[in-house]
C-alpha cells in the first residue's frame, strides 16, 4: 500500500533507532498473579519486538541482572549493553531477554549515561524506551543524564514504562520521559504492561518520518495542559507525525490586550497511514490548531485541509495568563511538515501599555492630544477615558477607525455622569466629530468609545484627538451650570446644545400668551356681530 501512495523519486523514510533499556534489578524478582515481574516483562517484551518491522535497528541494554546487592559498588555499575544497534533478529533478541535475570541495585541514571555510547551517531533519530519497577537505587540523577544526552547533541526521546510502580518512582519516571520531550506509559498490572510497551513502540515508530523541505524548528509538546511547553514567536512544526484526536501541548504567556496570532499551513503530502514503520501519502494534507484560554475555554481554532493552504487566527487576552496552543486534529494523522507559526502584538491604548478602562468607575487618565493606536478588542469592549477640565472650556473631540469595515460610536459625560454629548459615524469608515462641547462644572469629563457596526473581525484599531477649543470667558463662568442635550441636526451626529431652562420657559409662556391674546380677539369679534 505505501508504495501506491509514495511520492516519486522520494527514498524510503530512515528508520528511528530504538533502544531497549530493561530492568533486572533485585526487585523484578517479585511475584504477581504467581508469576515473577521479570517474567512477565519478558514475555510482554518478545510480544512487542514482534509487532515491529525486521529493518528496523534495534538495540537491547539491561541494568542489574549480573552483580547482587551484596557488592553494591559493582552493582551500581551493572549496566550492559546486551544486543547493540543493528536490524531486528528477533529470535536472538528474544534468547537476550530470556536470558536476564532478577539481581542488583537499579543504576538507572549509569545506564542513560552509558547509552551514549550505543548510538551509531548524533544524527539519527534515537529512541530509548525505559522499562523499569522502581526508582533509582545508586544515588544517580536520571533525569539530569536524560538532559545531557541532549546536550551533547543527540536527538534522542525517551518513552518510560512504570511496572507497578509507587508515586515516587512514577513521579521519576515520567520527569524522564518529559526531559526530552518522551511519554510515560503506566502498567499497573500483568495485563496492562504488553499494551503499554507496544504502544510505546509505535509512538517510537513516528519519530523519523520523511518531510519535505520546509522551514521552521523542531518542537515537541506535552501531552497536556500541565506540562504544556513553553514557546516563544516564531515559525515551528512538530518533529513527529500527529495520531488522529491526539495533540501536542504548549502555551505563550500574554499580558491582558496583547494578542496572539497563530498560523497554519499545510504542504503537497497528506498522511493516509503508517504500518510497520512505513507511511502511506495521499495528496489530502489535514492540520489543526486551537487556541485555549487560562480557564481552559476555547478561544479559536482551525482545520487546514488541502495541499499548500493556510488559515491565521487572532486571539485576544482578556486577563493575564498562559495561552494554550493545541497542535493536531480529530480526524486524520498529521503530517509534521505542517507548519504552525506564533505571533505576539500589543493592543494597548493611549500609550499607557493597558488596555484603556471599561466603565467610568474604571477611566484610564489621559490629557490631550493625538493617541494614533487604540484597540478595541472584541465585542462588548469599550474604551474609557477620563480628562481634567475647567469649567467654561470647551473641546473638540474626534475618532478615526483604522478599518472601512467598522463604524464607531463615542459619549461625553462630565463628572456627574450627565452626557454632555454623543455621536456616531454616519457610514462604515467614517470619522466621529464632537465640537465645540462646553463644560459646566470644575472638574473630570469622560470619553466613551465603542463599536457602532462591523463586517471585519476583532481587534478594531481607532485614533483618538482631543483638543481644546475655547477659553474661559466671564460670561461662560457665569453660565448655568445644568447640562443639557438636544439634537444638532447634523448627518450622523446628535451635539448637546446648552440651553437656559428659565429662557426656554419664558419663551413658551409668551407664544402662549399671544395664542390666547388672538383667540380672545376673534371669540370677541364673533360675539359682536351676534348681538
Amino acid at each position: 500500500m505505501a508504495g501506491a501512495f509514495w511520492r516519486p523519486g522520494q527514498a524510503e523514510p530512515p528508520q528511528a533507532d530504538i533502544e531497549f533499556i530493561i530492568d533486572s534489578s533485585g526487585s523484578m524478582a517479585a511475584l504477581t498473579e504467581g508469576k515473577s515481574q521479570m517474567d512477565i516483562a519478558k514475555s510482554s517484551i518478545k510480544s512487542t519486538i514482534a509487532t515491529l518491522p525486521g529493518d528496523i535497528s534495534v538495540a537491547l541494554r539491561a541494568y542489574g541482572h549480573r552483580v547482587p546487592k551484596s557488592d553494591k559498588e559493582a552493582s551500581c555499575k551493572d549496566s550492559e549493553l546486551a544486543i547493540p544497534f543493528g536490524p531486528l533478529n528477533s529470535a536472538s533478541f528474544g534468547a537476550k531477554v530470556d536470558a536476564l535475570s532478577p539481581n542488583g541495585y537499579s543504576p538507572i541514571a549509569y545506564s542513560l549515561k552509558e547509552a551514549a555510547k550505543d548510538f551509531l551517531g548524533k544524527e539519527s533519530q534515537h529512541v530509548i524506551i525505559l522499562l523499569s519497577d522502581g526508582e533509582e537505587t545508586c544515588g544517580g540523577d536520571p533525569v539530569a543524564e536524560a538532559k545531557n544526552l541532549l546536550a551533547q547533541g543527540f536527538k534522542v526521546i525517551i518513552h518510560t514504562i512504570g511496572f507497578r510502580v509507587d508515586a515516587s518512582t512514577r513521579a521519576q519516571l515520567t520527569a524522564i520521559s518529559s526531559a526530552t520531550g518522551g511519554l510515560y506509559f503506566d502498567a499497573k498490572d500483568a495485563a496492562s504492561l504488553t499494551p503499554a510497551l507496544k504502544e510505546a513502540a509505535q509512538k517510537a515508530l513516528l519519530i523519523a518520518k520523511p518531510r519535505e523541505e520546509a522551514g521552521g524548528q523542531e518542537v515537541r509538546g506535552g501531552n497536556g495542559y500541565n506540562d504544556a511547553v513553553l514557546l516563544q514567536p516564531g515559525e515551528y512544526r512538530l518533529d513527529h507525525y500527529q495520531r488522529p484526536d491526539e495533540y501536542d501541548y504548549f502555551y505563550v504567556s500574554l499580558k491582558k490586550s496583547q494578542s496572539l496570532i497563530v498560523s497554519m499551513a499545510t504542504f503537497g503530502q497528506g498522511i493516509w497511514s503508517i504500518s510497520n514503520g512505513k507511511i502511506a501519502t495521499d495528496n489530502n494534507p489535514w492540520a489543526g490548531l486551537g487556541v485555549i484560554g487560562p480557564d481552559f475555554q476555547n478561544i479559536t481554532s482551525m482545520n487546514v485541509t488541502g495541499p499548500y493552504h493556510k488559515q491565521s487566527r487572532e486571539a485576544v487576552a482578556r486577563q493575564d495568563g498562559k495561552y494554550y496552543i493545541l497542535i493536531g486534529n480529530r480526524s486524520y494523522i498529521q503530517n509534521k511538515d505542517s507548519l504552525f507559526s506564533l505571533e505576539i502584538k500589543e493592543r494597548f491604548d493611549a500609550n499607557i501599555g493597558a488596555d484603556a478602562g471599561d466603565d467610568i468607575a474604571h477611566a484610564t487618565k489621559i490629557k490631550l492630544g493625538e493617541y494614533a493606536k487604540n484597540w478595541l478588542l472584541y465585542g462588548n469592549d469599550e474604551d474609557v477615558y477620563q480628562l481634567e477640565g475647567r469649567r467654561g472650556e470647551s473641546y473638540t473631540i474626534k475618532i478615526i477607525p483604522a478599518d472601512l469595515g467598522i463604524s464607531l460610536r463615542m459619549a461625553v459625560y462630565d463628572q456627574d455622569r450627565v452626557k454632555l454629548a454623543s455621536g456616531y459615524a454616519s457610514n462604515s469608515g467614517a470619522a466621529v466629530r464632537l465640537e465645540n462641547i462646553t463644560l459646566k462644572t470644575e472638574g473630570p469629563f469622560y470619553i466613551q468609545v465603542a463599536v457602532g457596526s462591523a463586517y471585519d473581525q476583532y481587534p478594531f484599531e481607532y485614533a483618538l484627538s482631543i483638543q481644546k477649543s475655547g477659553a474661559v470667558t466671564d460670561k461662560a463662568a457665569s453660565a448655568p451650570t445644568e447640562p443639557h442635550s438636544a439634537p444638532a441636526g447634523e448627518a450622523g451626529t446628535e451635539k448637546g446644545e446648552e440651553k437656559d431652562v428659565k429662557t426656554n420657559f419664558l419663551s413658551w409662556l409668551v407664544v402662549i400668551l399671544l395664542v390666547l391674546a388672538a383667540a380672545a380677539v376673534v371669540i370677541w369679534k364673533f360675539w359682536g356681530k351676534r348681538r
